[in-house]
């Protein structure tokens, strides 16, 4: 184990979890649903949406509050990245431990709207977003169609680029009913394994 590996699993090991994919599932993703379950679930903007969540996470959420409050962990958003020499980009939320950063790209959804693979996921895929982390995530804020509907048809869809069948990709995280995983080939040898989570925003 490199030096750099052993100064993460330290991190984690203080923190009470054992992998990076333990602290993902049972901290930041325990933490989305909980949050969930409290905010507005009205229509807006992406941003809006997603704005919901951030707030909560530093007022109210009693898994995330303490953590952010100390410093421990950080969460970013409209974090800017380098592309290449004539883009930059912008990550919609992550989550970030000295040595480690969990980057969740975020989309409004209606049925099963392409935009959720070509201006999400490919970015994953082509090293855009979380070029040296081997765990991602998306999150699918559906405002439009049938939630179940929705998540079964852009499996489909994530399925056609660059899909790998792996052990992450049979994973079901137990309280996430509408969701999914997939693992990505990308270039070098490093795959990415997406987590891919859907809430409604359609209420009137």
């Amino acid at each position: 184990m490199d030096k750099k590996s052993q100064f993460i699993q330290f991190g984690l090991g203080m923190l009470g979890y054992k992998s990076k994919q333990d602290l993902i599932e049972n901290l930041f993703i325990k933490s989305i649903y909980d949050t969930y379950n409290r905010i507005d679930k009205n229509d807006g903007i992406e941003n809006d949406i997603r704005d919901r969540f951030i707030y909560d996470f530093y007022h109210t959420s009693t898994l995330l509050k303490g953590l952010i409050n100390k410093n421990i962990l950080f969460v970013n958003w409209e974090k800017w990245v380098f592309k290449n020499v004539e883009d930059l980009g912008r990550t919609d939320l992550s989550f970030a431990i000295s040595g480690f950063e969990f980057i969740i790209e975020c989309k409004r959804v209606k049925n099963s709207n392409p935009k959720y693979i070509g201006d999400g996921l490919i970015r994953f895929i082509n090293k855009e977003y979380s070029e040296n982390e081997s765990f991602a995530g998306m999150i699918g804020f559906v405002v439009e169609g049938d939630i179940k509907r929705v998540c079964s048809s852009l499996m489909e869809k994530c399925m056609q680029e660059n899909y790998i069948e792996s052990e992450f990709t049979h994973l079901k995280v137990d309280y996430a009913e509408t969701s999914f995983n997939t693992t990505h080939k990308r270039e070098g040898i490093v795959e990415i394994n997406i987590y891919h989570l859907f809430f409604e925003f359609n209420m009137v």
